[in-house]
């Protein structure tokens, strides 16, 4: 009796072995799975960094594109006291900015210096808003400018009529951010989870879903079951392989993302967030029972699928379902709660969150999200030993 336990657990332990060491022959595939994992860190964050750098770069040069300069000397002089560049826009600029291949430009119109003298001169900033990249900094760069020269002229008319401008500014505002650079950089790099979670998923879909309907397909699942091997053992055998395969595809890319925080080039962002070595190992400890979590429901979904194809689309929605539930939760702007911990997605996302923005986190935030997951790992082999049990699972392909 006591020797039943440890035989079964061998067991389960040989299956495992077995079953990864068949997948991992396909070297081609294994090989571009890993390495696609591990370079998730570099290409996102790059190109975040990338992103984050231009706009930043863009707005902090002295350089701005104004039309009919020789209609306002005034604001010229202005600008030119602020050691900004005035470039001449391009003769067909709307057409360009429409195409996001040209900045915002201040265009002056020929009545602005009869008008300043009124108090109804403008100007026309002209941008296009869905153009981030070509308009968003240079249009915000325009506005302050503008914004600090009507500050100017205005203080200077109070000034010659006996006038203090003080009178104009009767509470004067200060600003007191509370947000840490690390609180900042974290609504930045959501991503980091996010895409993390969707890899644990992923990356070891092609496994799940041919240890189950790959078997159905082949034709190998009934001599399979035919050996002394008891269906809970195999199962849970797969189980076990599937889990480990799902975790190392998710550390593959917790250490690109660590990699390149620690070694790449992110001014935009490593200047910012510096993770230590705990808090990946926090990381690691979110994802050690979520990984077996969707090993399994994917695995459960499979089972139905009379061959690869079928399963692979069963298997899918598992996939969907991480990459939704992290967008529901950012767009509806969900603030933390205790009924996240018991949503797996929500939950990890939630706690590796809190790690990347600096803020506590409690024994509850792992040990509740754990137990879900062990439940529904459970549960999920559970069903697919049944699953196994009826005869149109193990002949049906047709």
């Amino acid at each position: 009796m006591t020797n039943k336990p440890v035989s079964t657990i061998r067991t389960i332990l040989t299956v495992s072995k077995k079953e990864l060491t068949d997948h991992l022959r396909d070297k081609r595939t294994a090989t571009m799975i890993f390495l696609l994992s591990i370079a998730m860190g570099p290409i996102i964050l790059m190109g975040l960094g990338y992103f984050i750098g231009s706009i930043e770069a863009k707005a902090e040069k002295k350089e701005i594109y104004v039309s009919g300069k020789q209609h306002a000397p005034e604001l010229v002089n202005f600008l030119q006291r602020q050691d900004m560049k005035l470039l001449e826009p391009k003769a067909d600029f709307r057409e360009l900015i429409k195409q996001g291949n040209h900045d915002a430009v201040m265009v002056i119109p020929a009545d602005f210096s009869d008008n300043f003298l009124t108090g109804d001169a403008k100007v026309e900033l002209v941008y296009d808003d869905t153009r981030q990249s070509s308009s968003g900094a240079s249009v915000g760069v325009l506005r302050r400018v503008m914004r600090a020269f009507n500050a100017e002229v205005s203080a200077q008319r109070l000034i010659a009529r006996g006038v203090a401008p003080t009178l104009l500014r009767p509470v004067e505002v200060q600003d007191t951010n509370l947000g840490t650079a690390a609180q900042r950089a974290a609504g930045l790099l959501f991503i980091i989870p996010w895409i993390t979670l969707i890899g644990c998923v992923t990356g070891c879909t092609a496994m799940a879903v041919d240890l189950a309907a790959g078997e159905r397909e082949r034709g190998s699942l009934e001599p399979l079951l035919m050996t002394p091997v008891g269906r809970d053992a195999l199962v849970l055998g797969k189980g076990v392989a599937v889990s480990v395969y799902s975790l190392g595809i998710a550390v593959l890319t917790l250490i690109g993302f660590a990699l390149t925080l620690k070694y790449g080039n992110l001014p935009a962002i490593g200047s910012v967030l510096s993770l230590s070595a705990a808090q990946y190992g926090m990381f690691f400890l979110m994802l050690l029972t979520f990984a077996p979590a969707m090993a399994a429901i994917q695995m459960l979904l499979a089972t139905y699928g009379r061959n690869f194809k079928e399963g692979q689309t069963y298997a899918t929605y598992a996939i969907q379902l991480v990459a939704i539930l992290p967008a529901v939760a950012m767009f509806a702007q969900l603030k933390d709660a205790t009924w996240q911990l018991f949503v797996p997605v929500m939950a990890q996302l939630m706690v590796i969150t809190r790690l990347l923005r600096g803020e506590p986190t409690d024994l509850i935030h792992y040990l509740l999200p754990a137990a879900v997951n062990a439940a529904i790992f459970v549960v999920a082999m559970v069903l697919i030993a049944r699953l196994l049990r009826q005869e149109k699972i193990i002949f049906g392909r047709a």
